[in-house]
């Protein structure tokens, strides 16, 4: 009797997803304080809110590294299946910080608007967000390219984090150069737009990792492709019902599938077995239970 699932664990997956998190919390915490130090010495608003932003990203680099920690762990008796759902909880969790620092950014863009704002040097403060959007887009591109090739949806929110960030520090430069050659009111202005891009992006980290730790369905057009690759194993005439649900970021389908009554039952078993292969093959299927029909019943 199994009691839970005996999976061997990928290690070069492990050590990709090792190489993120040094990525992730080296590069936040470098630029945290590098746009802080230059925030204290520049006064630009926009600055300031970057570097906010930054914080908030060295706390939740925090929370990635424990939270995946604990998704890599194997299958026991308290989680039958595995500790991947832990995975969204982590994506909550960084977009909740994100919402931390778009709030933040928003009061202290509103609070300089509404006094006086001044003029900005664009020396330093302008040289270090074009260093951190470089930065950004680096750790972007190559945080995602790991989530990717492990299918992992922490770190492919903690790259679209690093994407954000990119154009955040892009804007807030701008505006810093737009303070001397416009107007004060750019720097504070260029703050504004920076916090709404950052609660926008934060709403839709929470919303995505909400839905896949509350069951969300399968969209249709993934329902009709998974009904075909089924379909297209031999001896399966039809499948005449499909569930397709998240648990956690991967689905758990339950489907139904049409037989030749006649079929022996270790046929059958072979059939459902290549079909949960199959399925497994994918990468974004986590369980699949099968229930075997007879043609002409399930007519």
């Amino acid at each position: 009797m199994k009691w839970y699932e005996d999976t061997i664990r990928d290690d070069k997956n492990i050590h990709r997803m090792y190489i993120a998190l040094v990525i992730t919390f080296a590069g936040n915490l470098l630029l945290a304080f590098g746009k802080w130090t230059a925030a204290l010495h520049s006064g630009s608003a926009a600055l300031h809110a970057d570097a906010l932003n930054s914080f908030s990203d060295v706390l939740y680099s925090i929370t990635l590294i424990i939270g995946l920690l604990i998704s890599i762990k194997p299958a026991d008796l308290s989680h039958p299946h595995g500790h991947e759902r832990f995975e969204p909880v982590v994506g909550l969790v960084i977009s909740l910080s994100m919402g931390w620092a778009g709030i933040a950014a928003l009061r202290e863009s509103l609070q300089k608007l509404n006094g006086a704002p001044s003029t900005i040097e664009p020396g330093m403060p302008v040289l270090v967000l074009i260093c951190s959007a470089i930065i950004k887009f680096l750790m972007y591109y190559s945080i995602r390219k790991i989530a990717q090739s492990i299918s992992n949806r922490a770190l492919e929110a903690a790259a679209k984090d690093n994407l954000m960030d990119t154009m955040t520090s892009a804007t807030a430069a701008l505006g810093i150069l737009l303070s001397n050659l416009i107007s004060p009111l750019a720097d504070p202005i260029a703050g504004l737009l920076l916090s709404v891009w950052i609660l926008r992006t934060a709403v839709m980290t929470f919303i995505e990792n909400f839905n896949y730790l509350t069951g969300h369905g399968a969209t249709q057009e993934k329902l009709n492709t998974l009904r075909s690759e089924i379909e297209s194993v031999p001896g399966v005439s039809g499948v005449h019902q499909l569930y397709a649900e998240y648990i956690g970021t991967k689905l758990r389908l339950d489907v139904h599938i049409d037989l030749d009554g006649n079929m022996p039952l270790s046929q059958v078993h072979d059939i459902e077995t290549e079909i949960e292969n199959k399925m497994a093959q994918r990468g974004d299927i986590d369980h699949v239970f099968i229930h075997a029909e007879p043609l002409e019943k399930s007519k």
